[in-house]
């Protein structure tokens, strides 16, 4: 086990990017120096530094952030967010269940389960439709299928994959291609959106991928349907993203437990990462 000092307060990460850039200045920003703990350091179980500690979980790998925080709770510290949150979060066809229970719209979706080759209701779809696995994100291995053929093609080639997850497949039935909504929550409170337009010729409008983004005023419908949905999944810390079908209603389309906000922040001029340390001061002293 590496050595560290005892911190209240660790920020984990598998590289530092501009969003955890942004975090440490708010931290310096208020005298504090918090720990650090990075996916190359070997971490003991039970017995590693994170008893009585904030752990902020800012892992680019899925699983890495679900790990580091299963260590953390563990250990005696309390991860934000949580173990669970970020199993559910990191899954979209549990995020789904978990947004359905709690009644909120979601997509039109069906599951496309693993080794199976023919599926026989396939015309019954409104195409065309998207495609994507249950987990990634910035858009890959995400398709739009035109027509039946071509949706089985994609659900032959997906099954020929190693990994489980990946062969199973998410159908549904797009808003408007193009076009979404990050609104970004923390501690149960809406703190921005944005509207994203993907670039000319892209049908993701994920920022990652060179799309545009700007500012957005939520109504009172859209504010609460975001927290509503952070709060399914029991997320302190979430970015919520909306499609619109072009007639006036929105669907919860994902709800990203280790969100970026670079974007969001350019965009809006909103301090997110300063938003989400105070909220972790506060967790800290509770």
């Amino acid at each position: 086990m590496v050595a560290h000092d005892k911190s209240l307060i660790w920020v984990s990460l598998d590289i530092k990017r501009v969003e955890e850039e942004c975090i440490m200045a708010e931290f310096t920003k208020r005298g504090l120096k918090v720990g650090v703990t990075g996916s190359r350091e070997l971490k003991a179980m039970p017995h590693y530094d994170f008893k009585g500690s904030i752990v902020l979980i800012r892992n680019m790998s899925a699983v890495n952030s679900i790990y580091v925080a299963a260590i953390a709770d563990a250990s005696g510290g309390v991860p934000v967010n949580s173990t669970s949150t970020l199993v559910i979060g990191h899954d979209k066809i549990l995020t789904y269940a978990a947004l359905a229970k709690r009644g909120l719209k979601i997509p039109r979706s069906f599951i496309a389960l693993e080794d199976f080759r023919e599926y026989e209701d396939l015309e019954k779809l409104k195409f065309p439709v998207i495609v994507k696995p249950p987990i990634g994100s910035w858009g890959r291995l995400v398709s739009v299928a035109k027509n039946s053929n071509t949706l089985k093609s994609i659900i032959s080639h997906g099954s020929l994959l190693e990994t489980p997850h990946l062969k199973v497949r998410l159908i549904q039935e797009p808003g408007m291609l193009g076009v979404d909504v990050r609104c970004f929550v923390v501690g149960g409170s809406l703190i921005a959106c944005m509207e994203r337009r993907g670039p000319p010729g892209e049908w993701r409008s994920n920022a990652a991928l060179g799309g545009a983004a700007r500012p957005y005023k939520p109504d009172c419908d859209v504010e609460e349907a975001s927290i509503k949905a952070a709060e399914s999944l029991n997320a302190e810390i979430a970015g919520v993203d909306l499609i619109f079908d072009g007639k006036g209603e929105f669907y919860v389309n994902e709800v990203n437990v280790v969100p970026e906000f670079k974007a969001l922040m350019k965009a809006t001029g909103v301090n997110v990462a300063g938003a989400i340390v105070d909220y972790v001061l506060w967790k800290a002293r509770r």
